[in-house]
């Protein structure tokens, strides 16, 4: 049993480096404006961290942008909430909000939302994602 709890341990840490890593690299990355989309609540991502036991769920969004006549996207998510925090925020969290999004000029699929980009937009902060 040990061995698997290392061996999780280890993917998870590998996980959280190469997400700490591309988070760094999208910080110098070109932004854009987006429209988000829909928004729905679902279960807290294992890496995201939760200020109290409560707040077990987050927003995730989907949003569009559009560069050189094609159009991509993504998600974002909120930092964690509680459940009744996170269904009084997705009312209202409007579609066509304008948001910041990070993207590689080189693959324009892979982009980021980061927190700093995204103060005071939305009903709930961002999770750098």
């Amino acid at each position: 049993m040990s061995g698997f709890l290392a061996f999780d341990w280890l993917l998870r840490s590998a996980r959280r480096r190469k997400r700490e890593a591309a988070l760094r690299q999208a910080k110098t990355w070109p932004v854009l404006t987006a429209k988000l989309l829909g928004s729905t609540v679902v279960p807290k991502d294992s890496f995201a961290e939760a200020g109290s036991v409560y707040q077990n769920f987050q927003i995730e969004s989907a949003f569009y942008f559009t560069l050189d006549g094609g159009y991509f996207g993504g998600h974002l998510r909120s930092v964690p909430l509680s459940d009744s925090e996170a269904h009084r925020a997705i009312r209202d969290a409007k579609e066509d909000t304008i948001i910041q999004v990070r993207y590689n000029p080189q693959n324009p699929d892979e982009n980021y939302t980061l927190a700093a980009d995204n103060k005071d937009i939305l009903p709930f902060a961002v999770w750098s994602s």
